[in-house]
């Protein structure tokens, strides 16, 4: 486990499911609502869609179907998830029933809860880390340790980034502005794209 001090939450947006109770009976359709509501980020790792892609991402079943049939298509039950967090969670349940989620210090707290954040962290260089013995579960269980889940942060952190200056650089030459900052921007952008494509890279090697 790691001290908490100078992390930041592992979600910035606690997700909300916009339905309650069973709809829609086709993987296909849950999912293009669930990614709306998981702002297109995995349930678990909170790991963006935009450099895998949405089909590597899949209907997690928070209590598992295969112990919890009925709770198949109810669609608070089910998660946005990228393959990885789903592979490693699987089946596995702490409980005798779907609510008991959470024994000794042992399960899985409903990415859906603010408790979420207090169990994981993140730190500044994109790692995860636990900070609780049920964290610690977690961390090891949906093998919140795996390279890539760093990697992904970190690029969505630079994307977001260079999205930014590219809009103030837009903005400034559609106003025929030029103070002298132009060349420090451009400079700027071009060590955040060197980054950017760093992680692409180590993305590339860790899969």
């Amino acid at each position: 486990m790691c001290n908490s001090q100078d992390l930041i939450p592992i979600k910035q947006i606690i997700p909300k499911h916009s339905y309650t109770g069973e709809k829609w009976k086709t993987y296909r359709t849950n999912k293009k609502y669930l990614a709306i509501d998981f702002s297109h980020r995995c349930a678990y790792c909170d790991d963006s869609d935009e450099f895998k892609g949405k089909d590597t991402y899949q209907v997690e079943h928070f209590a598992p179907k295969n112990k919890f049939p009925d709770l198949e298509y109810t669609y608070d039950n089910l998660l946005y998830a990228c393959s990885y967090c789903n592979g490693a969670k699987s089946n596995k349940w702490v409980g005798k029933t779907a609510e008991e989620n959470i024994k000794n210090d042992e399960g899985f707290i409903n990415p859906c809860s603010d408790e979420y954040n207090l169990h994981l962290k993140r730190k500044l260089t994109g790692e995860i880390v636990p900070v609780t013995p049920l964290g610690l579960y977690m961390y090891k269980n949906l093998k919140l340790y795996l390279k890539r889940h760093q990697i992904l942060y970190k690029l969505k952190v630079y994307s977001t980034k260079i999205d930014e200056l590219n809009n103030v650089i837009t903005k400034k030459k559609s106003d025929n502005k030029n103070i002298g900052k132009k060349l420090l921007e451009e400079e700027l952008l071009s060590h955040l794209l060197k980054d950017f494509y760093f992680y692409i890279k180590m993305l590339s090697e860790n899969n």
